[in-house]
């Protein structure tokens, strides 16, 4: 089944989580379905709003190997600056992906970023989560805190480099980590680099395949182990929208990336974010009504017709009123309607008077319009 529902939680990392629209529905039939893809649990999600446009076990949790490692950066930039030296020592000896650090080694915050993100160095993560809280254990706890401050609250979080698969999420959880990752500047810049140099390792390439051969991409990261698949989180942005796919357990190679591009291309073609606002004066016999409703975006199939169902009832004219949004009239969910002005109409109770205020909220209702973007 198609949905349209909000992700979200409560405040985010240092409150660094974006907003979501709060229109919230379940897509009527006959909104566009989203192509047959190989992974076994996927979703598809709107950056800005939140809104899942499509998934297929969006909420089943299970092993997501590296793509863990979103959260691990997350955790660490909350709480470590990305210019501090990091020294190196024995908790880097894992299996594994690996970036080749030894003991003693000096290596920025980026640096090791890079060398999680871009190689997804097992080591890397073992270095950063000693050099934030002491230890494993302790950085897996602060890791755990921080999923839970976004919401994702039936996750569970065991070590920070995805390799033993004891970390257990859904494409839902992941997506929500991409969208808040995507927001913050440093990060951003790091899960769409192509290439980046290491100490004593020169040069090394992104596994992310989107990067560089899909138009728009802008991250995010790869995942790999017997027991979780091939799992992949990629990120695009064009024409004014930013979208994340998460396919987890594809095929062989380069099935996980086949299947986010055609479900980025399928959100791209088929959706739209569309922002919604109302501001008015209405002028009525014996006084002047204010009526705003606060902005709000949804993502809606492309060409589709947004609009209020209706404005507030004409009597009273104070006070806020609920609204329904429609798409082509659907209803997606309900926004707030503020009413403020002066005294009554000096004839309220007679038919002059209801005429001349149903009249003028009739033409309002004709001039609401929404801005595509």
């Amino acid at each position: 089944m198609l949905l349209v529902t909000t992700l979200g939680g409560a405040p985010a990392l240092a409150e660094r989580e974006p907003p979501s629209s709060p229109l919230i529905a379940e897509a009527p039939a006959g909104w566009p379905e989203a192509p047959e893809v190989t992974a076994e649990s996927w979703v598809l999600v709107d950056v800005a709003t939140g809104q899942i446009l499509a998934e297929r076990r969006g909420e089943e949790a299970r092993p997501v190997a590296s793509t863990v490692k979103v959260l691990t950066a997350l955790t660490v930039l909350d709480r470590a600056d990305i210019d501090d030296v990091v020294t190196v020592g024995e908790e880097v000896e894992v299996g594994g992906a690996s970036v080749g650090l030894s003991p003693g080694d000096e290596w920025t915050v980026e640096q090791l970023l890079d060398g999680l993100l871009i190689r997804s160095g097992n080591d890397a993560a073992e270095a950063l989560a000693v050099h934030v809280a002491g230890d494993m254990d302790s950085f897996v706890e602060l890791m755990a805190e921080d999923a839970a401050s976004l919401g994702l609250e039936d996750v569970v979080i065991a070590e920070a480099s995805g390799l033993d698969d004891t970390n257990e999420l859904s494409a839902r959880d992941l997506a929500v980590l991409a969208r808040v990752a995507l927001q913050d500047p440093d990060l951003r810049e790091l899960l769409g680099r192509e290439t980046t140099d290491l100490p004593g390792v020169g040069s090394v390439v992104t596994r992310n395949e989107l990067l560089g051969d899909y138009p728009g991409a802008t991250g995010v990261k790869t995942g790999f182990t017997s027991a979780a698949g091939l799992g992949f989180v990629g990120s695009a942005a064009r024409d004014g929208a930013e979208l994340v796919a998460v396919v987890l357990a594809t095929d062989d190679d380069p099935a996980r990336f086949v299947d986010a591009a055609r479900l980025l291309d399928f959100g791209f073609e088929a959706y739209e974010p569309v922002s919604l606002s109302a501001d008015w004066e209405l002028r009525v016999a014996g006084g002047e009504r204010a009526l705003s409703a606060e902005e709000v975006t949804v993502v809606v199939p492309t060409d589709a017709e947004v609009s209020y169902a209706d404005l507030p009832p004409a009597r009273p004219l104070v006070g806020v009123e609920p609204v329904e949004v429609v798409a082509d009239g659907d209803g997606l969910g309900q926004v707030e309607v503020t009413i403020e002005g002066g005294p009554s109409p000096t004839s309220s109770t007679s038919a002059l008077g209801r005429a001349l205020v149903d009249e003028a909220y009739a033409g309002m209702r004709a001039a609401t319009a929404a801005d595509r973007w």
